[in-house]
């Protein structure tokens, strides 16, 4: 069935004049030196260590944006830079874009809003606020987590650029929305889709009556400016979430100042333990200052309390209601991300018309599609005890957009702008039946007629329909029968999704906490949705699919290359199997198979082995020549269909395994504890490893004398951080000689003899594997007693890596990736021999897409690549040119 949502935008913005920056108002400061210049905020007490610190030369920020224009005017943007959380640069065109209605505006000149486009990256979507009281930012861009900059001192001589994740601890802000459900927008709400839309291409505009109680203004500097300053700041990320995902703009009405106020004593709202009557309080209010004619939603900002509560669901617009929807935090911290996006953006959306995603509760809404607490806006991310995660993603899920635009579509007091942008049109293809137990993969077809920068969302859209499936049974399971059993990601540039997520199949995982494969012949409804993420609003546009599991077929496994240490030769003959498992009929009826290898660990699968041969469960193949390669995998995938399999283990083509040992002789003492069982200081000792490679095996030889062995913990870090236990307080001996070579090939420690023997570790070696050697590992050992004495004689590490045995063809013509190890940004070069775009994308070993990009073909190519905020560890960067295409590692630090 297809539905469309289509919303809009002011004007397509060109690009082709600007104005000069030569030198960026922000500057880098280390994480020692922040502290120093003023005192931290509440808000980033507890936060992690995650954090990049910056100074802002905010006089020479706002010259440059004195020179922005407005977004609609059709000119081009100013050129800013700022920071990133990588510790890098990037550059965004800015446009003016107020939250204000004129007047206020006027009578506040120095409260500013922007919104942004990326210059590099053209997915990243820029939302700022300006003001004497400081500036934040909002980085919205394709498959990556938001990015913020906050103030992080209160003198403003710091700032901080963050995501949510790095902010807050899950649970530490409780809240809790206690906003009704209306039944006539619940059945509203399960229409939603069923219909077109009226309101297809026009831009809608309301006028907000935004409220303060005393507490809010007394946290924002006891003044209106002041107060006006943070409801700016948190409008101006609301509006950034609606404008993309609704084509829907809420501006601060002229008259603000009359409802900001100042005095606890006199303000007409109760004290925060008695919130509850905040909603009818707030409803008078505007009734009786502003006036029911003057106003479309009406808000009330609170400074503690920790609720939310809209008042009604989709009475925008309704007189009598519009005017009672609240928002107060429970850490007395009223602004920042999680109170502009997990609270304000989720009681505003109730207005529109929205009701809860989550399902570890069920309203009847019709909307609870995402497992646990949910992930987007009107789910309840990091407030329960089934959270998805530890903040709200900023968009709404599919259901929630039917509804809303559902809601609004009847509505009429907005102020309306017919757009000419041309929508943009997609499809998720036809409805398939596949096998239990099987993963699946949906692709999209997408078509937009301006080029915009299209992102694409596949979500689970079956809402829980019984308490059968809330609480602990809200998690992904394979015997669900009915609610969700995939979660939401966010927006991406790419129109494939895999369930479950492609890195878990190659984990051979397929049903993990918030995405599972069924084993129960039910009818799984996806939708996809597609944004063009236009600057000034976006249009989106949707279309649904269904995917029928059936019980009496499946699993679908591949049944050979399973076994570890498997080494095929070059140009070699092989048998691949799989159970067909009733997949010929059972109403899959899937005639024919695909048969794809995969040399980079799972990264691509470019090597075709069979392009469609009987799905008979056998297929005897030829390697092709010259295909090689240390981390191969297997898929048959069926023809005509959407569900596939990969084999269970990696298995190399062509590699010898190339094993070094790296040697510490250097004798440290280990500290006693103060008592029994207390722990001592834990000393540490280090080996580098320069040559670089990835990890097939990692073995521990170790050698410690020491009084009590049950005394000690000892630990082997990578160079990432993952760490994995040696020793737990093993055996009870008072052997003094520790000799024990440490592989997981062996068996468990024998206590009674611990020299020169080999035992497997507490834990196992190979989490090691597949990660990059070179770096630094660290040993770590720790005395749980007194007046037992030991040191560290010696230890050795033996690293394996598996090498290609044949000279690499690259088939580029000087080609070249540097440098290399790199902090995520590093140049291609190569000499085309195509007329072709030069594609490159970037996935990281699991498979997951971190990068892609298509550069423009200049013979002799050279182009950079940024890795915005990826973390260290290996990735797998593919370059296309025309028919020709190469795989090399990178590692990044």
């Amino acid at each position: 069935m297809k539905k469309q949502l289509l919303v809009g935008m002011f004007a397509v913005f060109t690009f082709t004049a600007g104005y000069a920056q030569s030198k960026s108002p922000w500057t880098s400061i280390a994480p020692e030196k922040a502290k120093s210049l003023g005192q931290v905020k509440t808000a980033f007490e507890s936060a992690n260590g995650n954090l990049k610190f910056v100074t802002l030369d905010a006089a020479q920020l706002k010259a440059i944006l004195a020179n922005a224009p407005q977004r609609n005017s059709g000119a081009a943007g100013v050129l800013i830079t700022l920071p990133t959380v990588s510790g890098t640069t990037e550059q965004f065109r800015v446009f003016e874009a107020s939250n204000f209605e004129p007047g206020l505006q006027a009578q506040f000149p120095g409260i500013r809003s922007y919104v942004g486009v990326g210059v590099e990256d053209h997915t990243a979507h820029l939302r700022m606020s300006f003001a004497p009281q400081g500036v934040q930012t909002m980085v919205l861009r394709a498959g990556k987590k938001t990015q913020f900059i906050e103030p992080y001192t209160a003198n403003n001589a710091v700032y901080t650029v963050f995501t949510s994740a790095d902010k807050h601890a899950a649970g530490k802000i409780p809240f809790e929305c206690t906003t009704p459900e209306d039944h006539a927008i619940v059945d509203a709400a399960q229409q939603a889709g069923k219909g077109g839309l009226s309101d297809a291409l026009t831009f809608k505009t309301f006028r907000l009556a935004l409220s303060t109680t005393a507490e809010y203004t007394t946290y924002h500097g006891g003044t209106v400016e002041g107060a006006l300053a943070a409801m700016n700041a948190t409008m101006t990320r609301v509006n950034g979430v609606f404008e993309v995902d609704l084509a829907v703009n809420l501006i601060l009405i002229e008259d603000e100042a009359d409802i900001i106020y100042l005095n606890a004593d006199t303000d007409p709202y109760s004290d925060a333990e008695d919130m509850n009557n905040w909603n009818s309080e707030l409803q008078l209010t505007l009734t009786n200052v502003i006036g029911a004619a003057n106003y479309d939603i009406g808000h009330l900002f609170g400074a503690t309390g920790g609720g939310g509560n809209a008042g009604c669901i989709g009475c925008i617009c309704v007189d009598n209601s519009k005017g009672s929807g609240i928002t107060s935090p429970g850490d007395g911290i009223p602004e920042g991300d999680s109170y502009d996006i997990d609270y304000v953006a989720h009681e505003m959306g109730h207005q529109l018309g929205g009701t809860h995603s989550f399902s570890y509760s069920i309203e009847g809404s019709g909307t609870n599609v995402e497992p646990g607490s949910g992930s987007t806006i009107m789910g309840y991310a990091g407030i329960t005890l089934y959270d998805v995660q530890k903040h709200s993603d900023d968009y709404f899920v599919y259901a929630n957009v039917a509804q809303i635009q559902s809601n609004l579509q009847n509505k009429e007091c907005a102020v309306n702008t017919t757009l000419t942008n041309t929508p943009l049109v997609i499809n998720a293809g036809e409805n398939y039946s596949i096998p239990k137990g099987t993963a699946f993969v949906l692709s999209a077809v997408g078509a937009d007629a301006n080029g915009d920068n299209v992102t694409y969302t596949w979500e689970q859209n079956n809402s829980a329909a019984n308490t059968n499936v809330t609480g602990a049974n809200s998690v992904a399971t394979t015997t669900k029968t009915t609610g969700p059993t995939f979660r939401s990601f966010l927006p991406s540039t790419s129109t494939v999704r895999y369930f479950p997520a492609f890195g878990s199949v190659l984990q051979n995982e397929l049903t993990t906490e918030w995405e599972s494969v069924s084993n129960v012949t039910r009818v799984l409804s996806f939708a996809l949705t597609g944004r063009d993420n236009i600057a000034a609003g976006g249009q989106t546009d949707s279309d649904l699919t269904s995917i029928t599991v059936r019980a009496a077929a499946g699993p679908f496994v591949v049944t050979s290359q399973n076994t570890t240490d498997l080494e095929w030769q070059l140009n070699s003959q092989h048998t691949i199997t799989w159970d067909v498992a009733g997949t010929t009929a059972n109403n899959v009826n899937t005639e024919n198979v695909k048969i794809s290898l995969s040399t980079d660990g799972g990264a691509t699968f470019a090597t075709v082995l069979a392009e469609s041969t009987p799905n008979d469960g056998s297929e005897v193949i030829t390697l092709p020549a010259g295909v090689e390669g240390a981390y191969c995998r297997i898929m048959v995938q069926a023809v005509g269909n959407v569900y596939y399999a990969l084999n269970a283990t990696p298995f190399s083509i062509g590699v010898s395994n190339t094993c070094t040992t790296y040697d510490n002789t250097t004798l440290l003492q280990i500290p006693d504890s103060a008592g029994a069982d207390v722990a001592g200081e834990t000393v540490t000792s280090t080996i580098t490893v320069a040559d670089e490679g990835v990890l097939s095996d990692v073995n521990l030889r170790l050698r410690i004398n020491h009084t009590f062995v049950r005394d000690l913990n000892i630990t082997l870090t990578h160079p990432d951080g993952t760490e994995v236990t040696i020793w737990n307080r093993n055996c009870y001996n008072d052997d003094t000689n520790f000799i024990i070579n440490f592989t997981d090939d062996a068996a468990p420690v024998d206590c009674s003899n611990l020299e020169g023997n080999y035992f497997s570790a507490v834990e196992s070696l190979a989490v090691f594997n597949n990660k990059p050697a070179n770096g630094i590992w660290t040993l770590s050992v720790t005395d749980n007693n007194q007046t037992r004495l030991g040191r560290i004689t010696s230890w050795n590490l033996e690293l394996c890596k598996k090498e290609v045995l044949s000279t690499p063809n690259f088939g580029l013509d000087a080609f070249a990736i540097y440098p290399n190890p790199n902090n995520g940004s590093f140049t291609v070069s190569f000499n085309s021999a195509s007329q072709s775009n030069i594609g490159v994308t970037v996935n990281d070993i699991s498979g997951r897409q971190v990068y892609s990009n298509s550069f423009t073909n200049t013979g002799m190519f050279s182009g950079n690549v940024d890795l915005k905020g990826v973390q260290s560890g290996v990735y797998l960067v593919t370059v296309q040119d025309g028919a020709r295409k190469e795989v090399r590692k990178i590692v990044v630090n």
